[in-house]
């Protein structure tokens, strides 16, 4: 049987015998459960539409607008819509906000900083290979938001930052990070990311410190003893913009699904972006089967949709294409 949950609009299958708790954590979808017998009724839901055997001394429970039942108890009937707040689909985890020790910031190359943040003791919270935190420092309106480079399980979390003089907002925090003995944050952000392995290969496009979302995909995959290859395209300005090349001349060596294309345009002006042009060229250059491939890009805007509108051409499903900015920027021309 059907049913939906509102108002996220999740939807999964209940199997005969199943009670809709049961099904949810089948399907991915996380509800508020706890004592799973009825007890607690921490999972109580509102049954909008549609019938449920609730078992014991609630019977059969029909839908009137104000009927609420025990999802934990519940067998479905007829398909169902029920309303429950609280509640994570495939994909998604609870925003934390925590309080790290700051544990280093490191310059490396091109005023780029390798910045470790400790978790306090004992809290681990879940983020997806790939997803981005927010930095809140006092007295500023607005967060900074900058991509996890650690893959998830580690007590450390790494950012890169590129703190160019002309980039004042990344100056300020890096020179926060640098006087504070630790910082206020809140994670997990973004939906470009992976929750677990996938059955296909994976393309991964940077421009600039966009490496760092990249790592942590591919330090997650790595670690699953992934089957499948992996692509980066990483994309600079100048040579020494590669800020972390060893990373991934370990990775190659290390690994013969892990496949690595550097793309260095050779240019000064720091507001030009030939290096984002290249990186799809290269892609479609190579002849990737992309019927069969995941492909995470970032970087600019253009980049992101000039690479969509590409690799769809090319044969690309859309659903298989991710990037953090088509969060925030509407797709031109739709």
């Amino acid at each position: 049987m059907h049913v939906t949950i509102f108002p996220k609009q999740l939807q999964f299958e209940v199997a005969p015998g199943e009670t809709i708790t049961e099904a949810a954590a089948r399907a991915n979808i996380r509800m508020p459960v706890s004592c799973r017998n009825g007890v607690c009724e921490l999972c109580e839901a509102l049954l909008l539409e549609g019938e449920v055997e609730a078992g014991g001394a609630r019977g059969r429970v029909k839908a009137d607008g104000l009927t609420r039942i025990l999802p934990c108890r519940c067998r479905v009937i007829s398909p169902c819509k029920i309303e429950i707040h609280n509640v994570f689909g495939p994909g998604e985890l609870p925003l934390k906000n925590l309080v790290c020790e700051i544990e280093s910031v490191a310059p490396i190359l091109a005023h780029v900083y390798q910045v470790k943040l400790r978790l306090p003791a004992g809290k681990a919270p879940e983020f997806f290979a790939g997803q981005y935190l927010a930095l809140h420092l006092p007295d500023k309106e607005h967060p900074s938001f900058f991509s996890i480079a650690s893959a998830p399980g580690s007590g450390t979390l790494e950012l890169h930052i590129q703190a160019d003089p002309h980039l004042e907002s990344a100056c300020e925090v890096i020179e926060y990070l640098k006087s504070q003995p630790s910082i206020s944050l809140s994670l997990p952000h973004g939906r470009a990311c992976l929750a677990k392995a996938p059955s296909k290969n994976v393309i991964l496009l940077a421009a600039g410190t966009g490496f760092a979302q990249m790592k942590s995909i591919i330090e997650f995959l790595l670690a699953t003893n992934f089957e499948h290859d992996i692509y980066l395209y990483w994309g600079v300005r100048q040579a020494q913009d590669m800020y972390l090349r060893e990373y991934t001349e370990r990775w190659s060596a290390a690994n013969p699904c892990f496949h690595f294309v550097s793309l260095i345009a050779d240019i000064d002006n720091l507001e030009a972006s030939d290096h984002h042009d290249q990186l799809s060229d290269a892609v479609l250059a190579d002849r990737h089967d992309l019927s069969r491939s995941l492909v995470f890009v970032a970087g600019s805007p253009r980049l992101v949709f000039s690479a969509l509108d590409n690799f769809e051409h090319a044969g690309l499903p859309t659903e298989q294409f991710f990037s953090d900015v088509l969060e925030y920027v509407e797709r031109p021309g739709r």
